[in-house]
C-alpha cells in the first residue's frame, strides 16, 4: 500500500515559484506573438491551479462546447479544435484522472494525514457512514476507509439554525470548488463507485478500537523498544481475509482511513462482474490476474525464485550474459521459428537454446556463464511444453559433468527450495525410505542426488524419467513363467516378459478389480490392449480366491510371486512382453502403463498421492538414436540422429572407433535431472575440439556440406584453443509448475500460449496482410492462410 507524507510548506513554495515562472514565460511568448501578428489581441494567461470554480465542477464548460482546461495553457487564446462533445468529455475525464491534480491536505504538517492509492472493492453503508475496503496496488494489503455522509449539525451557542445552515452550505460550496474531481462526501459512495475502481484518497489515519473478543487484536503499545514485541504486534495487526473481488488479502485491523476526499482515477465497466469466483476466458487475462490470488502468487513467486537464482549465481562467480534472439537456422534437433526479413530469401531463426553462443563464450574466456534465456521450438504443445519457454542456462569451462551437477544441486538446495513457502523437502529416494536432504552451507555440497543410468532406469521403471516415490519396480519373470502363459501374452519369439506390482495400499480386492477393468476398457487404454507385442496380463491379489487370485501363474508361479513381491490384498499385477532388443526412446509400454494406472488410481482417490520431492540424475544416455519420422533430427543421411544435440561428447573410456562401426552403442556424457517423474533439465559435457565436432557432423551424422557450414562459426571458435567445458539447461517453467503444484506450465506463465499455439489475449499469430507479404517477399503455395483455430484443452 502506498502511503505518502503530506505535501510540506516548502513544496507549496516551490509550486508557487513554478506557477510564477510559467506565467512569465507565457507573457513573453504572447508579446513575441503580438510583434509578429499585431492584429491579435493580447490576453492574460490564466494561471493553472488545482482549484476550480463550482461551475467547472458541474461540467458547464463542456455543455457550452468549450475545450477542457489543461495545465499551463492559455485557454482563452487556444484555438478550439474541431472536436465533438464526446471528445471534449473524454479529454476532460483524462485530465481529471491525473493523480497529481488532487489538492493537498489542509494540514500539511499533520503526521496522520495521508494520500493513499489503490482499488476499492467491498462497500457497505451503515447509519450515515460508508465503509469501503481499499486494496493496495499489489492486491495484497487492505485497509478500511470510512466516509461520513452529511448529517445536520447542532447550532452553536448564540447562532441560529438558519445561520448554521448558511455557513454549512457556504463551506460545502467552497469544498466543491477546491475539489472539483473529488467525490462529494454527502453522496453514497457505495452506490456511485463500482468494485475494482482505482482511486486516490486523502484522509486521516485513525486508530480503531480494540475488539472485545478474547484472542482478537489488541491495541499495540506506543513507543515500545522491544524489537521482537514490535514484530509480533506487526504480525497481529493484519488479519487474513477473503475479499470477494480480489481474493485473499491481509486486512490492516488496528487503523482505518477517515476519507476527506476520494478521487476516481478510472472507471470499471458497469456491465462486468469481476469476483474471485468468476471464471474468465484467456481473452480476459487481465481480469484473471485481478481476481485470482493464486495466479498472482505464482507469478510473483516466479519473480522471487529467478531473483534468488541470479543472486546465487553472481555470488558463485558466474556472469549473466544475454545472447541474441535473432539467430540463424541450424539443425539442432527441433523445428525452428523463422523470421523473414526484407532482404529477399533471407531470414533469421529464433534460437532453440543459447547452446552455440554459450560454447563460443567458453572459447572467449568467459569461464562461468548463466542466463534466464528465452527459447523457441515449433513443437506440438503439451501440458509441460510451450513454443516459447524460459530455461535457466549455465556453462562452465575447465569442468565436467560432475562439477555441473554439483552446481545445480547447490542452486536447488540453497537458493530455490528455501525461498518457496510451505514446500515439502527434497528427499533421497532409496529403497529403505526417504531421507531429508540436510541444510547446506552456500558453496558446499555434502549430499548428492542419487543417479541411475539410462539402461537401469528403463529396466527398473520403464522410463528415463521415473517417479521413484511410487516404488513398484519392474521385474523380469520370463525365466520362470510357464510357457503356455507366455503364449497367451504374446506371439513374439523369445520375448522378455516383465511384471510390476501396483501397490493399492489395502484397497478392497473387489474394488481393485473393478478399477483395473474400467481402466483397460477406457478408450485411452486402446494403445495398451492393441499393442502389437502383446496384450497386458492382469491379476488382482485376493486371499479369498484360489491361489490368492494368481492361478494363471500356476502353483509354483503363484508361490514365486508371493515370495518376491510380498503383496497385500487388492494389489494389482501387470504382466507385459516386449522384444529382446536394446532400449530405444524414453519409455517402454509397461513403464507407461505403470504411470497411467497410478495416475488413474490417484485421481479416483483409491490411493493417496505421493508427497515430497524425489530428485534423481539419469546418466549414460545413448549418444545417437534411430531417426524418428515425427522428429526433424539434424538432417543427416546416416539414418541416426543425436539423442540430445550434436555437441554432446562421448563418455570417456570408450572405443571411439565405434562412432563409425556401431554409433548406436556409443554412450554420451549426458545427464538429466528428474524430479517426481518430470524431466526438469538436462546437460552434457561438450565436444571442445573442432576436429572431433566436424567429424561427428560429417562422418557420423553425414550432414550435407552446406549444413556443416552452418556451424562454421562454432568450429572456428573451437579451433581457437577452446577449453573443455560442460553445461546444463533447467526448464524454468516446468520447475515453477512443480514448485506450485500445477500440472500445466500455463499456470506459471503470465501470458501463455494454448494448444494451437495461439495467444488468446492478444490474438496471435495473426494473418499477414498483402503489404507484409510483398515487403518480406512471401507467397502462399497451398492457398490462403488458415485463420481458423480449434483449440483443445491441455
Amino acid at each position: 500500500m502506498i502511503l505518502q507524507r503530506p505535501i510540506t510548506r516548502a513544496w507549496h513554495l516551490r509550486e508557487s515559484y513554478i506557477e510564477i515562472s510559467r506565467y512569465i514565460r507565457v507573457q513573453l511568448q504572447q508579446r513575441r506573438t503580438a510583434s509578429i501578428h499585431p492584429s491579435r489581441r493580447l490576453t492574460l494567461c490564466q494561471r493553472y491551479s488545482s482549484t476550480t470554480t463550482a461551475r467547472d465542477d458541474a461540467g458547464e464548460d463542456l455543455n457550452e462546447g468549450r475545450p477542457p482546461r489543461f495545465p499551463g495553457r492559455d485557454v482563452k487564446t487556444t484555438r478550439t479544435p474541431n472536436l465533438s462533445k464526446e471528445q471534449y468529455q473524454s479529454l476532460a475525464r483524462f485530465e481529471r484522472s491525473n493523480p497529481n491534480s488532487l489538492p493537498s491536505t489542509d494540514h500539511p504538517d499533520d503526521q496522520n494525514h495521508v494520500q493513499i492509492f489503490g482499488f476499492l472493492t467491498s462497500q457497505r453503508s451503515i447509519k450515515g457512514f460508508d465503509f469501503l475496503q481499499l486494496v493496495d496496488p499489489r492486491l495484497e494489503l487492505a485497509v478500511q476507509v470510512v466516509l461520513a455522509t452529511a448529517t445536520p449539525a447542532a447550532p452553536k451557542d448564540g447562532q441560529s439554525g438558519q445561520q448554521q445552515r448558511d455557513d454549512s452550505d457556504s463551506k460545502l460550496e467552497s469544498t466543491k470548488s477546491e475539489n472539483r474531481d473529488s467525490l462529494d462526501t454527502r453522496l453514497n459512495v457505495a452506490e456511485s463507485i463500482k468494485a475494482h475502481t482505482p482511486v486516490q484518497i486523502v484522509g486521516s489515519i485513525v486508530q480503531r478500537p480494540a475488539p472485545s473478543k478474547k484472542g482478537a487484536w489488541s491495541k499495540p503499545s506506543v513507543g515500545s523498544q522491544d524489537g521482537s514485541q514490535q514484530r509480533e504486534e506487526k504480525h497481529e495487526a493484519t488479519v487474513r481475509k477473503l475479499d470477494p473481488f480480489v481474493g485473499m488479502v491481509d486486512l490492516i485491523s488496528h487503523v482505518e482511513i477517515r476519507a476527506h476526499s476520494i478521487k476516481v482515477l478510472n472507471s470499471f465497466p458497469p456491465d462486468t462482474i469481476a469476483q474471485c469466483d468468476t471464471a474468465f476466458p484467456p481473452e480476459l487475462r487481465h481480469l484473471q490476474f485481478r481476481t485470482d490470488h493464486d495466479l498472482r502468487y505464482r507469478i510473483r513467486l516466479r519473480a522471487k525464485v529467478s531473483a534468488k537464482i541470479r543472486e546465487h549465481m553472481l555470488r558463485m562467480g558466474f556472469d549473466e550474459i544475454e545472447t541474441p534472439l535473432l539467430f540463424k537456422s541450424t539443425p539442432e534437433g527441433a523445428r525452428e521459428f523463422i523470421v523473414p526479413t526484407r532482404k529477399k530469401g533471407m531470414a533469421y531463426a529464433l534460437p532453440q537454446s543459447p547452446q552455440q553462443y554459450k560454447q563460443v563464450l567458453m572459447a572467449s574466456g568467459i569461464s562461468r556463464y548463466f542466463q534466464l534465456a528465452k527459447c523457441f521450438r515449433d513443437e506440438d504443445l503439451r501440458a509441460d511444453r510451450q513454443p516459447e519457454f524460459t530455461q535457466f542456462d549455465l556453462e562452465m569451462s575447465f569442468a565436467g559433468g560432475t562439477q555441473v551437477m554439483t552446481a545445480i544441486e547447490n542452486i536447488l538446495v540453497n537458493s530455490i527450495w528455501p525461498n518457496v513457502p510451505n514446500i515439502p523437502p527434497l528427499c533421497n529416494p532409496d529403497l529403505k525410505g526417504p531421507s531429508v536432504i540436510p541444510n547446506h552451507s552456500p558453496g558446499l555440497n555434502s549430499w548428492t542426488f542419487p543417479q541411475l543410468t539410462y539402461e537401469t532406469a528403463l529396466s527398473r521403471y520403464g522410463s528415463d524419467k521415473p517417479d521413484t516415490r511410487l516404488g513398484s519396480e519392474i521385474h523380469r519373470i520370463d525365466d520362470w513363467l510357464p510357457g503356455h502363459v507366455k503364449g497367451m501374452l504374446t506371439s513374439l519369439d523369445d520375448p522378455i516378459v516383465e511384471m510390476v506390482k501396483i501397490d493399492m495400499q489395502g484397497c478392497d480386492p473387489v474394488e481393485s478389480g473393478r478399477f483395473i477393468k474400467s481402466f483397460l476398457d477406457a478408450p485411452s487404454s486402446h494403445v495398451y490392449v492393441r499393442n502389437v507385442d502383446g496384450i497386458p496380463g492382469v491379476a488382482v491379489y485376493d486371499p479369498k480366491k484360489p491361489l490368492t487370485g494368481l492361478a494363471s501363474f500356476g502353483y509354483d508361479g503363484a508361490a514365486r510371486v508371493e515370495e518376491h513381491f510380498h503383496p497385500r490384498p487388492g494389489d494389482i499385477f501387470i504382466v507385459q512382453a516386449r522384444p529382446k532388443a536394446r532400449f530405444v526412446g524414453g519409455s517402454t509400454v509397461l513403464g507407461n502403463l505403470r504411470r497411467d494406472i497410478y495416475q488413474a488410481a490417484i485421481s479416483q482417490e483409491l490411493i493417496p498421492a505421493p508427497s515430497g520431492f524425489s530428485p534423481l540424475w539419469v546418466t549414460d544416455f545413448p549418444l545417437f538414436s534411430p531417426v524418428q519420422e515425427s522428429e526433424p533430427g539434424q538432417g543427416g543421411l546416416a539414418g541416426i540422429c543425436s539423442t540430445h544435440h550434436p555437441f554432446t561428447a562421448p563418455k570417456q573410456g570408450q572405443d571411439l572407433s565405434m562412432l563409425v562401426t556401431s554409433p548406436l552403442d556409443v554412450i554420451g556424457d549426458h545427464y538429466d535431472l528428474v524430479i517426481n517423474g518430470v524431466e526438469v533439465g538436462g546437460g552434457s559435457r561438450r565436444i571442445h575440439t573442432a576436429d572431433m565436432q566436424e567429424f561427428v557432423l560429417r562422418e557420423v551424422l553425414k550432414m550435407k556440406p552446406e549444413r556443416v557450414e552452418d556451424f562454421r562459426h562454432l568450429l572456428n571458435a573451437l579451433k581457437s584453443g577452446c577449453p573443455p567445458h560442460a553445461g546444463f539447461a533447467l526448464g524454468f517453467d516446468r520447475l515453477m509448475a512443480m514448485l506450485t503444484d500445477r500440472t500445466s506450465v500455463r499456470d506459471v506463465i503470465a501470458f501463455p500460449k494454448y494448444t494451437d499455439g495461439q495467444d488468446k489475449f492478444v490474438g496471435s499469430p495473426s494473418a499477414l496482410t498483402q503489404g507484409q507479404l510483398a515487403t518480406y517477399h512471401l507467397t502462399f503455395t497451398d492457398g490462403p492462410a488458415d485463420n481458423s483455430f480449434s483449440p483443445s484443452p491441455v
